[in-house]
């Protein structure tokens, strides 16, 4: 898959991208494992507020169970994946369109946090890429891949 390739081989810096790619889940997640990188799939079909995204990261993420039900703990477990040591970090947002339509300001705030997210997983050296895919028009200045 290009579009992993080019993220895995650093043509693509970290980040949060718009992924215009309509591979299969399993066809993403094999090409990032086979980097060597790991692989997070949230689907977005039932995301449509702060509390259900919250939940479907949880469990998409793998999330410690002592985690808490808000942005700030999502922000601190984002920001620190021990328990899931890897090179580099993929996040693929199936369906995004359905939170960010439903509620545009928990929808921003979200995607704050994992942009930042990633900006401080590139400065520490270790790549995390989120790719939203079936974002509609909530992130029209991502860029694409």
């Amino acid at each position: 898959m290009k579009a992993i390739d080019a993220i895995a081989g650093g043509a693509a810096p970290a980040g949060v991208y718009v992924l215009t790619s309509r591979a299969k889940v399993d066809s993403v997640r094999d090409a990032v494992e086979e980097q060597g990188w790991r692989f997070f799939h949230l689907d977005g079909t039932t995301i449509q507020d702060k509390l259900s995204f919250l939940a479907a990261t949880r469990a998409a993420l793998e999330l410690p169970s002592y985690t808490g039900h808000n942005w700030d703990a999502f922000e601190e477990t984002i920001n620190e994946l021990s328990w899931a040591p890897a090179p580099g970090y993929v996040v693929l947002y199936d369906n995004a369109a359905n939170f960010a339509e439903a509620q545009p300001e928990q929808w921003d705030t979200a995607l704050s946090i994992l942009q930042a997210a990633s900006a401080n997983w590139a400065a520490a050296g270790t790549p995390m890429v989120v790719l939203l895919r079936n974002a509609g028009r909530s992130v029209p200045d991502l860029p694409r891949i």
